[in-house]
């Protein structure tokens, strides 16, 4: 695929994702023969709660709202995505569906990298698929911890509010 970012002075601007800021500049073109391009218009769905998860996303341009249906059938909001950051990732660790809807917010463009390329690039060019995975599990690591954090400040106040009561 022709990579956006891809002239010499921009491929700097790769190492601005944290999932690909470890991968050589040859490593990035490497990477770029499986990774799928896709524009989005406000509103449209990337992907719904329930469905299958098969890859994760990067926002190049533009933003994504990622939410959870409640049963009321309200949404809650978990993250919004700009350029540069990534999401639906746990689809690249396991067969597990979605847990949440991605909707685009205004036009954006995605890049998509699927657990079924992954793994053929990771046969294929062994060395890479290990960066990439060990990449990934650093930053999945990080992200549940910053939500065990919240959830623990979360548990304090309402112990705190029962205590008050």
């Amino acid at each position: 695929m022709n990579l956006p970012w891809r002239r010499r002075r921009d491929v700097g601007r790769w190492a601005d994702i944290p999932l690909f800021a470890e991968l050589s500049n040859r490593e990035i073109q490497e990477l770029g023969k499986v990774l799928h391009s896709k524009t989005y218009q406000s509103g449209e769905t990337v992907f719904q709660q329930g469905s299958p998860g098969v890859g994760l996303f990067v926002v190049m341009v533009g933003s994504v709202e990622v939410r959870q249906e409640e049963e009321d059938g309200t949404f809650l909001r978990l993250a919004s995505m700009k350029p540069g950051e990534f999401f639906g990732e746990l689809a690249l660790l396991d067969d597990s569906h979605r847990t949440a809807t991605a909707v685009a917010v205004d036009e954006t463009s995605i890049v998509a990298l699927y657990r079924t390329d992954l793994l053929a690039l990771a046969e294929t060019k062994p060395r890479l698929g290990v960066k990439i995975l060990m990449q990934l599990s650093q930053i999945v690591a990080e992200r549940l911890r910053r939500t065990n954090r919240a959830l623990k400040d979360v548990r304090l106040m309402a112990d705190s509010v029962k205590d008050g009561a």
